[in-house]
């Protein structure tokens, strides 16, 4: 499914996603899984990724527990960690942003190639649970502006983290964090213009607000959106926060 999917989004946000999910339910029952990356056979349950190109993904390892980035000791924090503290309270990132994972990030995001989110999504669930039991109630996927989600036709973070949450058995709570004005892409820009961009970009919805979150984007780069957005959770009065995220820049 994922290798001939190379159409433009052009769909509502919610009409596309339930197309999608209709067609790739479709697609796995009457086709075996096949590998995006080689043809070979992929894995069971349906997952268009063999076991060989799973294993040869580089790993993050070590990394900082706070904010995922690389480290030369397991379970040493990086020097910004500690000179700082993070708004959020730990970070898991599985995965250096090296290839295969750009060009399947930018296929996913800016060339409509939907399917990659169900690996993505489900390599990400499988790395948490490796780990043990999630110390969070719920999974919020980054929101994208409602102009952007239009135009692009679905929020690759939202796909992401529901795959994810299928691996984990956790909710998706995918209308709490709103984001309330439209900002620049972060691509090229420097740690200090993200972090100008992003301020006061989300709020929280009124209401019950999960005790524990996992906060989930597909590419953690200087963290400036992470921060924001943990930012916006604390004041919401959440007491646990983690960022999740597939690839390490």
């Amino acid at each position: 499914m994922g290798k001939y999917w190379n159409g433009a989004a052009v769909c509502q946000p919610g009409l596309y996603r339930q197309v999608y999910g209709r067609a790739v339910g479709l697609a796995h029952s009457l086709f075996p899984a096949t590998c995006y990356l080689c043809l070979d056979p992929g894995q069971k349950p349906a997952l268009d990724l063999c076991t060989g190109c799973e294993a040869d993904l580089p790993r993050n390892e070590p990394a900082c527990p706070i904010c995922a980035t690389k480290v030369s000791a397991a379970g040493e924090s990086c020097h910004r960690c500690l000179r700082r503290r993070r708004a959020f309270d730990a970070a898991f990132v599985p995965y250096r942003y090296e290839f295969p994972l750009p060009e399947l990030v930018q296929r996913m995001k800016y060339r409509g190639v939907l399917p990659i989110t169900r690996i993505l999504g489900s390599l990400l669930g499988r790395r948490v649970a490796e780990r043990g039991v999630p110390q969070v109630d719920a999974i919020v996927p980054v929101p994208l502006s409602a102009k952007r989600e239009h135009r692009r036709g679905y929020n690759q973070a939202r796909e992401i983290a529901n795959f994810a949450a299928r691996e984990l058995g956790l909710p998706v709570e995918d209308r709490l964090a709103r984001r309330i004005r439209e900002t620049a892409e972060q691509t090229g820009l420097s740690a200090g213009a993200r972090r100008r961009n992003l301020r006061s970009a989300f709020m929280i919805e009124a209401g019950a607000v999960p005790s524990r979150v996992a906060i989930v984007d597909d590419v953690m780069t200087t963290s400036a959106t992470a921060e924001s957005l943990a930012l916006a959770f604390r004041r919401a009065g959440c007491r646990r926060i983690e960022v999740w995220a597939i690839a390490r820049a």
